[in-house]
């Protein structure tokens, strides 16, 4: 669900907005610490009298929390900042127990008022907590205690953050509420692992990272199961740092699951199998569009998200610990991942390279599908047998390419820019080996480009000169975006047949998806989804 606080300063912003929100929103937060002069009776009546069904939360923090939800003061929120038990910003122990119980109070009657939940902070005195708790009980238990934790600076460990979600337990929450920020992207994995123990106890919990980085987590969170996902009416109304507005957390939403919702529930349950990219950077795929559209369409209840990943072993980790079904491995990693897998099948291991992750009740071996990809979109166009194919690049695709083509029958012929490493892949696979430089003298029946010159945003780049594409009756280029590189635009003006990487990164993702699930996906369905986008979404 996704809520969307109130952060007006009076009451009749706060009407206003509440005005705004009634639309949006699946729950309203009413932040009685922000409203100077707030009135909860009046808030609370104009909620309930909305024509669409509609929850309030209600949430009276200390001094020093932002509208979020976070102990971030204020004057903190591009980034960590002191600890706040030592900011001026915030007063504690010090701060008078007729202010503490004028704050419980408010909460107090919120209960009476029936806000389906409220929030109150894990180090709010015990004895007010209980009183709290006592009045939900004697008013019918119409209220959800929702017991928050935040921490602003950090991200701490899986197992301190454990810690935290059992104390929140002992402390009475029908839901844990525990925030953090995230300094690096890995930091997400950590929160995410929260939402799979949390789940795996019967506990519901809201769980998430604030910050740039951690806008990721805002995205997976509902997938996983959060129960709540905070969002601004508008953009320039952000609470938090790395808050989305409403808008654009549903149509990521959408976009994320393939699919189109109803206007705010995403439908997500225990079963949910979880997919993942990891790589760096990962902006620019489309891997999450097509498996997710891929997914949906073979009715498989799972979702794929993208990792921009720093730390390779904690996002191994989170594989295990968040119950991830399948990764997708791209460049930095399809060499360095291998030394943390489980297993690794006997092709990747001659390729020296994993693309696919396979999580088996968390045993993880690795596969390679990218020589299957490439192999397949050669086959659809020719017999490889015997035929000759010079190679552009010593890479890992090139490595995936010379690996495909010996197993199919045909002779690679390498080239390369870095001659060192040219040589050293022609010796290893007891390939010929000619320098980029000397391009015009290679004879073969096709050129294959695995080499990234020529993808977006450098669309007029091609890594050989047009004039020697006459030696060729075929020509590849493994990069799919854009549709129709540089490079297949001048072979198709000396009279070649073209072979765009699109149908590559097809089959490759589809012989993923077939690991993964078991099943055969309709590789015709995916084509056009990622085709569709690339000619008309870009």
């Amino acid at each position: 669900m996704i809520c969307i606080p109130v952060t007006a300063q009076t009451q009749a912003e706060a009407l206003r907005q509440v005005e705004k929100i009634l639309s949006f929103a699946d729950v309203v937060e009413l932040r009685m610490d922000l409203i100077r002069d707030g009135n909860l009776n009046s808030l609370v009546t104009r909620c309930k009298s909305s024509p669409v069904p509609l929850k309030i939360l209600v949430t009276n923090r200390m001094r020093g929390f932002s509208p979020d939800g976070t102990s971030e003061p204020p004057d903190r929120q591009n980034g960590p900042g002191r600890d706040p038990f030592c900011s001026p910003f915030v007063m504690r122990d010090s701060e008078p127990a007729s202010g503490e119980q004028q704050r419980i109070a408010v909460l107090k009657e919120a209960v009476i008022l029936g806000a389906d939940y409220i929030d109150v902070e894990l180090d709010t005195p015990e004895y007010l907590r209980r009183e709290l708790v006592s009045l939900i009980e004697e008013t019918g238990k119409r209220t959800t205690l929702i017991v928050s934790h935040h921490d602003y600076q950090r991200t701490p460990s899986v197992e301190a953050l454990k810690k935290v979600f059992h104390r929140c337990v002992q402390a009475g929450a029908g839901i844990v509420k525990i925030v953090t920020f995230a300094v690096r992207p890995e930091d997400n994995l950590r929160i995410l692992n929260l939402i799979a123990y949390a789940r795996g106890r019967s506990q519901e919990i809201i769980a998430f990272c604030m910050g740039d980085q951690g806008r990721i987590s805002r995205v997976m969170a509902p997938f996983l199961g959060s129960y709540l996902n905070f969002a601004s009416l508008t953009r320039g109304a952000e609470s938090a740092p790395g808050q989305f507005t409403v808008s654009e957390m549903k149509s990521i939403m959408k976009l994320a699951s393939g699919t189109c919702f109803g206007e705010s529930q995403l439908p997500v349950s225990s079963r949910t199998k979880m997919f993942a990219l990891f790589g760096n950077p990962v902006t620019q795929s489309l891997s999450p569009l097509m498996h997710n559209a891929t997914l949906a369409a073979m009715n498989v209840d799972g979702r794929y998200m993208a990792f921009c990943i720093h730390d390779l072993v904690s996002a191994i980790s989170g594989i295990r610990g968040m119950g991830i079904s399948g990764v997708s491995v791209t460049i930095p990693f399809k060499t360095a991942v291998m030394a943390h897998l489980d297993e690794i099948d006997a092709d990747a291991l001659e390729i020296r390279a994993v693309n696919t992750i396979v999580n088996e009740n968390g045993r993880l071996k690795g596969y390679n599908t990218d020589w299957m990809g490439l192999v397949q979109s050669l086959e659809d166009e020719m017999d490889i047998k015997g035929k000759r194919f010079a190679i552009i690049g010593a890479g890992g695709t090139a490595r995936a390419a010379i690996f495909g083509i010996l197993k199919a029958g045909g002779i690679p012929v390498i080239v390369s820019r870095n001659i060192e490493r040219g040589q050293g892949l022609a010796q290893e696979w007891g390939c010929s080996f000619h320098p980029l430089s000397d391009i015009e003298k290679v004879r073969a029946d096709c050129l294959v480009n695995t080499t990234p010159v020529g993808m977006i945003p450098n669309v007029d780049e091609s890594p050989v000169n047009g004039s020697v594409l006459s030696n060729y009756r075929w020509v590849m280029d493994a990069i799919y975006n854009p549709l129709k590189t540089k490079l297949l635009r001048d072979a198709q003006k000396e009279g070649c047949a073209v072979l765009p990487g699109l149908d590559m990164f097809i089959h490759q993702g589809a012989e993923q998806i077939k690991l993964w699930t078991g099943l055969e996906p309709p590789r015709p369905f995916m084509k056009s989804v990622v085709e569709e986008y690339l000619i008309h979404g870009n």
